[in-house]
């Protein structure tokens, strides 16, 4: 196949996360032509225009989409909708789950309106005086970002009034954020990928914070994703083996996992993120549709742990 894959535009000065994007292009790029594909790049404008009249001059049998970062996450849901306007194939997301999932509000009440558990949150400026978020910890949060873009130790907080929560929820000039319940305990990033037609939950890893120090959150901040000398980063690691007092709540965590896939009407690929309290609650955290394959992500880690080589699990996306 003619396969173009569409990618972020590096900026002029890009951040870790940025360039982790460019080593996936390449890492994807390989792969295609290991499987015999002919592949071109391009990356994607809000030029809706000027992408559609590109796209048509590669002919591509299929469009492989990278795109991950559109105005944050905001805008992510426009690539899959012009391939769906121009009925061209795509890998990943469609335009629907894209819109439903990278707005963490969005997802978060369409998450609640199916009664999938996820923690309580608030906005600004919709606080009460008696908000139940306040002396309790919180984690701050940006609407639309992803790669835990805006998201450091000092986004778990207490704040005991209104007055304070709001002043941290001012919308700055890059980001909106929101206030989420910061459940302590145990954190799951768990992937989906359709194997035979029907989504089959890959292997669950858990995210282990090892020595972390009293008062450092046990989170996946940008720190323990992006900063390689950092104290987060060199102390958080995936694991896939657990024990056998486990395995109910495994299964509870992968059968909801498949309820968020088809609430978000997901197809391609996904990676849940859960969070676990000291009681055994689950807490979804994120859908995440079109998550990183870079050959050292969760999404990779999970497929290997399944027998699922690199070029085999990029053959199985663009076969969808």
């Amino acid at each position: 196949m003619n396969v173009l894959i569409l990618h972020d535009r590096l900026s002029a000065h890009p951040s870790k996360d940025e360039l982790d994007t460019a080593v996936e292009i390449r890492q994807v790029t390989q792969s295609l032509l290991a499987n015999g594909q002919v592949v071109t790049e391009a990356p994607f404008s809000l030029d809706l225009s000027k992408m559609k009249r590109l796209i048509r001059s590669r002919q591509p049998d299929m469009v492989f989409n990278l795109v991950e970062t559109l105005e944050g996450s905001r805008l992510l849901f426009l690539a899959p909708l012009l391939c769906e306007a121009m009925d061209i194939p795509f890998t990943g997301g469609g335009s629907r789950g894209m819109v439903l999932s990278s707005d963490k509000l969005l997802a978060k009440q369409v998450m609640r309106g199916s009664s999938v558990p996820t923690p309580e949150w608030r906005e600004a400026p919709a606080i009460e005086d008696d908000c139940p978020l306040l002396g309790k910890p919180v984690i701050i949060k940006p609407v639309a970002e992803e790669a835990s873009v805006g998201i450091t130790d000092d986004s778990v907080r207490t704040f005991t009034t209104r007055k304070e929560l709001l002043q941290v929820l001012a919308p700055s000039k890059e980001r909106t954020f929101f206030a989420e319940q910061y459940i302590e305990g145990r954190e799951f990033n768990i992937s989906v990928f359709p194997i035979g037609g029907k989504p089959v939950v890959l292997p669950p890893a858990e995210m282990i914070f090892e020595n972390f120090p009293t008062g450092k959150p046990a989170i996946v901040g940008y720190e323990a994703k992006w900063e390689e000398d950092s104290y987060a980063y060199l102390h958080t690691r995936r694991t896939f083996d657990f024990p056998a007092s486990d395995r109910l709540l495994l299964d509870q965590l992968k059968q909801l996992c498949l309820v968020c896939w088809e609430l978000f009407g997901a197809k391609g690929y996904a990676r849940v993120d859960i969070r676990v309290d000291s009681k055994g609650n689950p807490y979804v955290l994120e859908v995440n549709l079109n998550p990183c394959i870079t050959s050292d992500s969760g999404f990779v880690a999970a497929c290997e742990k399944a027998g699922i080589s690199y070029d085999r699990m990029i053959e199985r996306i663009i076969q969808g």
